[in-house]
């Protein structure tokens, strides 16, 4: 299985910054569970690239800079309209998918400064997936 999180920005966003660092902090730990992680912004390729390389981030990262897949999923952030600078944010979450890449379960929560720590998101992952 894997984790899919959905974040608003590896550049300029804190929390979502902490919460990708405290990912790739416990990434043996989702490894030696079996699940996957991969990371999903709105940002340019190359503003992800900086990121991964200056935080040593070793899982992938999607770009979606025109917002379709944001939309496709439902979770794009309505307080911004196209062309505004922050167009495309997705409300932050976390979706868990099987081997089947189906859906199991889903992490959201209302407050955009609050994020689930990746401990419990890896047991909430397991117990969804196992």
């Amino acid at each position: 299985g894997m984790i899919f999180i959905a974040n608003r920005s590896a550049d300029w966003w804190p929390f979502c910054i902490a919460q990708f660092v405290q990912l790739q902090e416990n990434i043996k730990a989702f490894k030696d569970a079996g699940i996957g992680i991969v990371a999903l912004t709105y940002d340019k390729p190359e503003l992800q690239q900086k990121f991964i390389q200056q935080r040593g981030i070793e899982y992938p990262f999607l770009s979606d800079i025109d917002a379709s897949t944001i939309n496709a999923l439902d979770i794009l952030d309505k307080n911004y309209q196209p062309g505004e600078h922050h167009y495309g944010i997705p409300h932050p979450g976390i979706f868990i998918l099987d081997h089947n890449m189906k859906i199991v379960g889903k992490i959201f929560v209302n407050n955009y400064e609050k994020r689930v720590n990746a401990e419990a998101v890896l047991a909430y992952a397991k117990k969804v997936l196992y």
